[in-house]
């Protein structure tokens, strides 16, 4: 069956014409047993088979579907058995089946849209968590060189112990109060002559 296979899977088309022509042909056998008692409801089964064509074959296959349905039971299950007559009735079923087709793709073509975008969305969202690191907690630090105690109890820099478990980095600068108790002359460059304290 090489001509069934397309690279190792099923043709697409052929895929599609078989959805169609198995939902039409199972909605017809079905419909035979339940043609005698259901007499107002004997296109229920093959509104479902559209409504399966078009979800799982796109919107051609569900028209063809229905196209396909509308003369399956015209020709089975109408008024005259076995005679294709084109009347108003055959031409509404016709219709409201082709817009259920057309619907029913629309909203699967949507409903795949809105997961592709969740599943987007959720991926994004992964990756941003796995991103974030988070400090919490009470870090034990030394009042006088301010390294931080490790959980293993080792004492490593402040600076260090941040980079290492979190997003920060750092950048060293002097503050104004050091920058006047350690390097005056630069002090009073920047800042003017120094005031008594």
């Amino acid at each position: 069956m090489w001509f069934l296979r397309v690279e190792g899977t099923v043709h697409p088309q052929l895929r599609k014409a078989t959805i169609v022509l198995a939902s039409v042909l199972l909605a017809t056998l079905l419909t035979f047993p339940l043609s005698s008692t259901a007499i107002h409801s004997r296109d229920l089964l093959f509104i479902a088979a559209v409504i399966v064509a078009s979800r799982y074959a796109g919107a051609v296959a569900g028209l063809w579907t229905a196209l396909l349905s509308v003369l399956v039971f015209d020709w089975f299950f109408d008024r005259t058995p076995h005679v294709l007559d084109f009347t108003f009735a055959v031409a509404y079923r016709a219709v409201v089946f082709g817009s259920l087709s057309l619907l029913v793709a629309s909203l699967e073509k949507q409903r795949r849209e809105a997961i592709r975008r969740l599943e987007d969305a959720n991926s994004e969202l992964r990756n941003a968590l796995s991103e974030i690191k988070i400090l919490r907690g009470t870090l034990p630090i030394c009042t006088y060189c301010k390294q931080i105690r490790t959980d293993t109890g080792t004492w490593i820099q402040m600076e260090k112990y941040i980079h290492e478990h979190s997003e920060a980095d750092f950048t060293h600068g002097v503050c104004p109060d050091c920058l006047r108790e350690h390097y005056p002359d630069i002090y009073e460059k920047k800042y003017g002559p120094l005031k008594p304290t």
